[in-house]
């Protein structure tokens, strides 16, 4: 059985080769993996270290993510694909619990590790951050039949089992037939791997922290400055178009389809609430019928009343056209506290 290992980076350079080493530095045997780089621009220093390690480098310019995954993985020869982004990096013991998982589960098509963290940053929020991602990870290592009814509660809650693409790897037979519609993915590369995975296999999680995973300014969904603004808020856009294409086309049986629903509710609402100046240059338009709408569903999926209600104020509050109004509920709420 050989690994794919296909490293992805799109304009960013000072992280790429610190990922190329970490797969270079691995504790599983040479022969059993491959290394293919797919990124947008030439580089002497970083080309020459990838082409001396023997590794695939290849230079394909799209802004959209699942095509330059999809073109890595049709230059790829293995059994297992494993990915990575520029800016995380495999840890030495990662791709040999990779390997041992999918030659000792032959049920399983998709793995799934837990992230360690590095900083790039140093702002408070940055604990919130890692709060919320530690959250909705399992911390144990699990095997889910993502076909048994079952299993739904469960990924509805620890929904980080399919968030992250430098922590996952799937069998080639999940993917390889749908590279077509995985080129028309923007950049929902990270839901697009488990949902496709899920339709052929059981999903393995393991509690082992096997990734780093690099927390920086640049990360497409997280916001530290009000700059940081359009930046998100164009993820959040993107996210919705790609979750519709994916649920559109996976069974309804698959218990994977109300979590990547929930996921698109989450981004359509968070959308919803983005300032209105932000919308006007998404060309992004929701009455708020559509909103209510979206969180009536959201209810439905989750069954989270205090969720609900949280959002349905906030989306309220978002709603109203009249700055004066706002400012005497703020000045109400500020009173009351």
């Amino acid at each position: 059985m050989l690994i794919s290992v296909i490293i992805i980076a799109y304009n960013r350079r000072n992280f790429l080769l610190k990922a190329v080493k970490s797969v270079a530095n691995q504790t599983l045997d040479k022969n059993l993996y491959e290394v293919i780089v797919v990124k947008n621009f030439e580089d002497m220093t970083i080309d020459d270290i990838i082409n001396k390690l023997g590794y695939k480098n290849i230079v394909y310019d799209t802004p959209l993510y699942g095509e330059r995954l999809a073109i890595g993985v049709e230059e790829s020869s293995g059994d297992i694909l494993a990915f990575l982004e520029d800016d995380d990096e495999f840890k030495p013991e990662k791709l040999a619990r990779v390997y041992e998982v999918f030659t000792s589960h032959k049920d399983v098509s998709y793995f799934h590790d837990t992230r360690d963290y590095l900083y790039e940053v140093d702002d408070p929020r940055i604990k919130d951050i890692v709060r919320f991602l530690e959250k909705i990870t399992p911390h144990e290592n699990i095997i889910i039949d993502p076909f048994d009814k079952r299993s739904k509660h469960f990924l509805l809650k620890y929904y980080g089992a399919i968030a992250t693409t430098s922590l996952m790897a799937t069998r080639r037979e999940c993917i390889g037939d749908k590279l077509d519609l995985l080129k028309r993915i923007e950049i929902s590369v990270e839901f697009f791997i488990p949902a496709f995975s899920a339709e052929c296999g059981k999903l393995y999680h393991t509690g082992e922290r096997l990734t780093r995973y690099r927390i920086h300014q640049k990360n497409s969904s997280i916001r530290f400055t009000s700059e940081d603004e359009l930046r998100v808020s164009n993820t959040y856009f993107r996210y919705i178009k790609d979750l519709e294409l994916i649920i559109s086309n996976i069974s309804w049986k698959n218990q994977l389809r109300d979590v990547l629903k929930m996921l698109l509710l989450n981004n359509k609402i968070a959308l919803y609430n983005s300032p209105k100046e932000i919308k006007e240059k998404l060309g992004y338009k929701q009455n708020v019928f559509g909103a209510i709408k979206d969180l009536s569903e959201w209810l439905l999926i989750t069954h989270d009343l205090h969720g609900y209600f949280n959002l349905l104020l906030h989306t309220g509050y978002n709603s109203i056209p009249s700055k004066r109004v706002k400012m005497f509920i703020r000045k109400l709420v500020k009173g009351h506290d």
